[in-house]
Protein backbone atom coordinates (compact mmCIF):
# COMPACT_ATOMS: atom_id res chain seq x y z
CA UNK A 1 0.00 0.00 0.00
CA UNK A 2 2.73 2.41 0.54
CA UNK A 3 2.99 5.87 2.40
CA UNK A 4 0.06 8.12 2.45
CA UNK A 5 1.43 11.40 0.42
CA UNK A 6 1.46 14.20 3.29
CA UNK A 7 -0.63 16.96 2.82
CA UNK A 8 1.38 20.82 3.49
CA UNK A 9 -0.76 23.67 4.48
CA UNK A 10 -1.73 25.74 2.19
CA UNK A 11 -1.36 29.33 4.99
CA UNK A 12 0.23 30.02 7.10
CA UNK A 13 -0.26 31.08 10.66
CA UNK A 14 -0.21 34.87 11.47
CA UNK A 15 2.15 36.08 13.83
CA UNK A 16 -0.53 38.73 15.43
CA UNK A 17 -3.38 36.47 15.55
CA UNK A 18 -4.16 37.92 18.93
CA UNK A 19 -3.68 41.41 17.85
CA UNK A 20 -6.58 43.66 18.08
CA UNK A 21 -5.91 46.05 15.33
CA UNK A 22 -5.21 43.36 13.07
CA UNK A 23 -8.74 41.10 13.90
CA UNK A 24 -10.14 44.57 13.03
CA UNK A 25 -8.72 44.69 9.62
CA UNK A 26 -9.26 41.30 9.17
CA UNK A 27 -13.28 41.10 10.03
CA UNK A 28 -13.47 44.41 7.17
CA UNK A 29 -11.56 42.02 4.43
CA UNK A 30 -13.63 39.27 5.17
CA UNK A 31 -17.50 41.45 5.04
CA UNK A 32 -16.04 43.70 1.88
CA UNK A 33 -14.91 41.04 -0.09
CA UNK A 34 -17.45 38.17 0.90
CA UNK A 35 -14.97 35.83 2.05
CA UNK A 36 -15.58 32.56 3.81
CA UNK A 37 -13.28 32.64 6.57
CA UNK A 38 -10.24 33.93 7.35
CA UNK A 39 -7.98 31.08 5.91
CA UNK A 40 -9.05 32.65 2.53
CA UNK A 41 -6.56 36.04 3.70
CA UNK A 42 -3.99 32.72 5.05
CA UNK A 43 -3.62 31.74 1.88
CA UNK A 44 -2.68 34.95 -0.30
CA UNK A 45 -0.73 35.93 2.80
CA UNK A 46 0.98 32.79 1.60
CA UNK A 47 0.93 33.88 -2.04
CA UNK A 48 2.29 37.16 -1.66
CA UNK A 49 5.12 35.99 0.72
CA UNK A 50 5.96 33.31 -2.40
CA UNK A 51 6.81 36.45 -4.98
CA UNK A 52 8.35 38.69 -2.30
CA UNK A 53 10.73 35.60 -2.09
CA UNK A 54 11.26 35.25 -5.84
CA UNK A 55 11.63 39.53 -5.65
CA UNK A 56 14.25 39.04 -3.50
CA UNK A 57 16.04 36.16 -4.99
CA UNK A 58 16.01 38.34 -8.92
CA UNK A 59 17.27 41.12 -7.15
CA UNK A 60 20.49 39.13 -6.71
CA UNK A 61 20.78 39.27 -10.00
CA UNK A 62 23.09 42.06 -12.42
CA UNK A 63 19.76 44.34 -13.66
CA UNK A 64 17.22 42.07 -12.18
CA UNK A 65 14.79 44.32 -14.44
CA UNK A 66 16.30 43.65 -17.49
CA UNK A 67 17.01 40.37 -17.37
CA UNK A 68 15.05 37.49 -18.99
CA UNK A 69 13.39 36.18 -15.86
CA UNK A 70 12.92 39.56 -14.24
CA UNK A 71 11.04 40.47 -17.16
CA UNK A 72 9.30 37.44 -17.45
CA UNK A 73 8.15 37.86 -13.72
CA UNK A 74 7.15 41.33 -14.36
CA UNK A 75 5.00 40.40 -17.19
CA UNK A 76 3.25 37.67 -15.37
CA UNK A 77 2.38 40.42 -12.45
CA UNK A 78 1.53 42.65 -14.46
CA UNK A 79 -0.99 40.09 -16.91
CA UNK A 80 -2.64 39.29 -12.98
CA UNK A 81 -3.35 42.77 -12.58
CA UNK A 82 -1.65 42.65 -9.28
CA UNK A 83 1.29 45.48 -10.42
CA UNK A 84 0.54 48.34 -12.39
CA UNK A 85 1.16 48.17 -16.19
CA UNK A 86 3.88 50.78 -16.35
CA UNK A 87 5.88 48.66 -13.67
CA UNK A 88 9.80 48.58 -14.81
CA UNK A 89 11.03 47.46 -11.40
CA UNK A 90 11.05 44.68 -9.68
CA UNK A 91 11.30 46.65 -6.05
CA UNK A 92 7.74 47.24 -6.42
CA UNK A 93 6.77 44.03 -6.01
CA UNK A 94 7.94 44.41 -2.54
CA UNK A 95 5.20 46.37 -2.13
CA UNK A 96 2.14 43.81 -3.38
CA UNK A 97 -0.46 42.96 -0.50
CA UNK A 98 -3.48 40.86 0.47
CA UNK A 99 -5.72 43.18 -0.84
CA UNK A 100 -4.09 43.63 -4.68
CA UNK A 101 -5.09 39.39 -5.20
CA UNK A 102 -8.05 40.13 -3.28
CA UNK A 103 -9.38 42.65 -5.66
CA UNK A 104 -8.48 40.50 -8.63
CA UNK A 105 -10.56 37.93 -7.07
CA UNK A 106 -13.67 36.50 -9.64
CA UNK A 107 -16.33 37.09 -6.94
CA UNK A 108 -15.05 41.02 -6.68
CA UNK A 109 -14.60 41.50 -10.36
CA UNK A 110 -18.37 40.19 -10.84
CA UNK A 111 -19.59 42.59 -8.21
CA UNK A 112 -17.27 45.41 -9.88
CA UNK A 113 -18.70 44.68 -13.23
CA UNK A 114 -22.30 45.32 -11.68
CA UNK A 115 -23.54 41.56 -12.65
CA UNK A 116 -24.71 41.17 -8.80
CA UNK A 117 -26.19 43.67 -6.08
CA UNK A 118 -23.45 42.88 -3.20
CA UNK A 119 -20.18 41.08 -2.53
CA UNK A 120 -22.09 38.49 -1.17
CA UNK A 121 -24.52 37.81 -4.05
CA UNK A 122 -21.64 37.46 -6.44
CA UNK A 123 -20.00 34.68 -4.38
CA UNK A 124 -23.03 33.12 -4.30
CA UNK A 125 -23.74 33.47 -8.69
CA UNK A 126 -19.90 32.25 -8.67
CA UNK A 127 -20.57 28.91 -6.57
CA UNK A 128 -23.92 28.10 -7.85
CA UNK A 129 -21.68 27.79 -11.31
CA UNK A 130 -23.84 30.99 -12.71
CA UNK A 131 -20.86 32.50 -14.15
CA UNK A 132 -18.16 31.78 -16.71
CA UNK A 133 -14.81 33.02 -17.98
CA UNK A 134 -15.20 32.68 -21.97
CA UNK A 135 -16.68 29.32 -22.76
CA UNK A 136 -15.39 27.62 -19.28
CA UNK A 137 -17.56 27.87 -16.08
CA UNK A 138 -15.72 29.00 -13.20
CA UNK A 139 -17.38 28.06 -9.56
CA UNK A 140 -14.57 28.81 -7.70
CA UNK A 141 -14.90 32.80 -5.66
CA UNK A 142 -11.20 32.74 -5.31
CA UNK A 143 -10.54 32.03 -8.86
CA UNK A 144 -7.56 35.35 -9.86
CA UNK A 145 -8.62 36.87 -12.77
CA UNK A 146 -6.31 38.12 -15.26
CA UNK A 147 -6.68 41.62 -17.56
CA UNK A 148 -7.20 39.62 -20.25
CA UNK A 149 -10.14 37.61 -18.89
CA UNK A 150 -12.26 40.50 -17.30
CA UNK A 151 -14.40 41.19 -20.82
CA UNK A 152 -14.72 37.40 -21.09
CA UNK A 153 -16.80 37.42 -17.62
CA UNK A 154 -20.51 36.58 -17.83
CA UNK A 155 -23.48 34.69 -17.08
CA UNK A 156 -23.52 31.55 -18.79
CA UNK A 157 -26.16 30.84 -21.56
CA UNK A 158 -28.48 28.08 -19.73
CA UNK A 159 -28.72 30.28 -16.63
CA UNK A 160 -31.83 32.09 -15.73
CA UNK A 161 -29.32 35.25 -14.89
CA UNK A 162 -28.00 35.45 -18.43
CA UNK A 163 -31.16 37.45 -19.41
CA UNK A 164 -30.72 41.14 -18.71
CA UNK A 165 -34.48 41.44 -17.71
CA UNK A 166 -33.94 39.56 -14.64
CA UNK A 167 -35.05 40.53 -11.15
CA UNK A 168 -31.80 40.01 -9.80
CA UNK A 169 -29.96 42.43 -12.90
CA UNK A 170 -32.43 44.96 -12.35
CA UNK A 171 -29.64 47.41 -10.70
CA UNK A 172 -30.28 50.57 -12.06
CA UNK A 173 -34.13 50.16 -11.92
CA UNK A 174 -34.24 49.53 -7.95
CA UNK A 175 -31.94 52.48 -7.57
CA UNK A 176 -33.57 54.45 -9.50
CA UNK A 177 -36.96 53.53 -6.96
CA UNK A 178 -34.72 54.05 -3.73
CA UNK A 179 -34.18 57.90 -5.26
CA UNK A 180 -37.75 58.53 -5.90
CA UNK A 181 -38.57 57.19 -2.12
CA UNK A 182 -35.85 59.67 -0.91
CA UNK A 183 -37.03 62.67 -3.19
CA UNK A 184 -41.20 61.72 -1.65
CA UNK A 185 -39.58 61.52 2.08
CA UNK A 186 -37.87 65.14 1.41
CA UNK A 187 -40.73 66.64 -0.34
CA UNK A 188 -43.18 64.77 2.36
CA UNK A 189 -41.01 66.18 5.05
CA UNK A 190 -40.57 69.94 3.59
CA UNK A 191 -44.27 70.33 3.30
CA UNK A 192 -45.07 68.91 6.97
CA UNK A 193 -42.28 71.39 7.72
CA UNK A 194 -43.84 74.76 5.80
CA UNK A 195 -47.66 73.12 7.33
CA UNK A 196 -46.50 73.19 10.94
CA UNK A 197 -44.57 76.98 10.06
CA UNK A 198 -48.09 78.16 8.87
CA UNK A 199 -49.84 77.10 11.82
CA UNK A 200 -47.80 78.29 14.54
CA UNK A 201 -47.24 81.59 12.62
CA UNK A 202 -51.63 81.55 12.42
CA UNK A 203 -51.48 80.58 16.33
CA UNK A 204 -49.21 83.75 16.77
CA UNK A 205 -51.27 85.84 15.07
CA UNK A 206 -54.47 84.98 16.87
CA UNK A 207 -52.68 85.58 19.77
CA UNK A 208 -51.57 89.32 19.45
CA UNK A 209 -55.02 89.91 18.13
CA UNK A 210 -56.90 89.12 21.52
CA UNK A 211 -54.17 90.72 22.97
CA UNK A 212 -54.95 94.00 21.10
CA UNK A 213 -58.83 93.19 22.09
CA UNK A 214 -58.23 93.19 25.37
CA UNK A 215 -56.09 96.59 25.96
CA UNK A 216 -58.45 98.36 23.35
CA UNK A 217 -61.25 97.07 26.51
CA UNK A 218 -59.14 98.48 29.16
Amino acid sequence: MGLPVKRRKQYISHKKRWDKNTILVEKDLVKNYALKNKKEIRRLELLVKKYKTIAKQLNRLQNPSESPQGVAFLNKLKEMGIIDVNTTSIDNVLDITVVDFLERRLSNIVYKLKLAKTPEQARQFVVHKHVRIGDKVINSPGYLVTLSEVEQINFRETSALFNEDHPERQLESVKEIIEEVELVEEKTMETVEASLKEEVTQEQEQVETTQEKEEDKQ
